[in-house]
């Protein structure tokens, strides 16, 4: 698994598609400096990266490294039609068989604290894997490929949105629950989490609603965010009390029930705890400039 980091979002950089004829091999290249996304559609290129070894046939699509050697192993045994995206990302990325996941809500900064600047967070993507929607994912890198010659105002702004797509497809339609069942269990944790923040929820609660045992969706969560499911949660919930502060003028008793803490006292502790501030003094810094 590759986790990019984000924002920004990762950039196209070059697209294509290429049919190799039986005896043909992808090019050796070494340390290019941008990620190699490989599509295959029909046929089966024999991949090389550093130490490892890939059979990527129709359905299959494998992410090369942009610090690493890769090249073919052998020449395609078969006509072998595939698309190829460059991208990069700029924020950076980690390979999570040897790096820890991104650990969602990290110490505070003086910029973090700001509510207005946008929260990091990771992008998951299966450095190798069978496509589960072969059929989304050809339409979707054919539009990119054929966004190319489109608008000279619109036309490269289009390709990048439709890349997103293509990367949001790999993440979300890989049998992600296959390869990375704790991923799984914790991306439905945090999409509970997410949509019930402002409800008081319990362990208990959250195994009901996921059928897991509470011990085990926490173990997840930590595997995949860093954190557990209350650490999370509350981050949420601090996230929107800053909103809240800024953009109203409701007590902190009201943004606290709002926000789904059950006592306010609690919600100042959290607060201070990863804003470094309390309420009053983060509201203080927006409301204190207002003639």
């Amino acid at each position: 698994m590759l986790q990019l980091f984000s924002p920004p979002l990762p950039t196209l950089v070059a697209a294509g598609q290429n049919t190799f004829d039986i005896g043909q091999s992808h090019i050796n290249r070494n340390k290019i400096g941008v990620f190699d996304l490989l599509v295959v559609t029909e046929g089966r290129l024999h991949m090389g990266e550093d130490d490892q070894q890939f059979q990527v046939s129709r359905g299959d699509t494998l992410i090369l490294y942009p610090d690493r050697h890769h090249f073919s192993i052998s020449p395609c045994d078969q006509i072998t039609h595939f698309f190829w995206f460059h991208f990069t990302a700029s924020k950076g990325w980690q390979d999570l068989m040897t790096s820890k996941p991104f650990q969602y809500g990290e110490k505070a900064t003086e910029e973090s604290r700001n509510v207005f600047v946008e929260s990091p967070f990771g992008i998951t993507l299966p450095q190798y894997c069978k496509l589960s929607n072969l059929e989304t994912i050809d339409h979707l890198c054919s539009k990119i490929i054929s966004s190319e010659h489109e608008s000279i105002y619109t036309g490269e702004w289009q390709r990048q949105i439709l890349f997103q797509q293509l990367l949001q497809e790999l993440s979300t339609h890989t049998k992600l629950a296959n390869s990375m069942p704790a991923f799984a269990v914790a991306e439905k944790a945090a999409i509970y989490l997410r949509k019930n923040y402002a409800q008081k929820i319990t362990y208990e609660d959250l195994g009901h609603a996921l059928r897991f045992h509470p011990n085990h969706i926490a173990r997840c969560m930590i595997q995949a965010f860093g954190c557990t499911p209350i650490e999370y949660i509350n981050k949420i919930r601090i996230d929107q009390a800053k909103i809240l502060l800024v953009s109203t003028d409701w007590s902190t008793d009201r943004i606290s029930e709002v926000c789904g803490f059950t006592q306010s006292a609690y919600f100042s502790r959290v607060f201070k705890k990863l804003e470094k501030l309390s309420p009053s003094q983060f509201r203080k810094q927006y409301v204190g400039n207002i003639l």
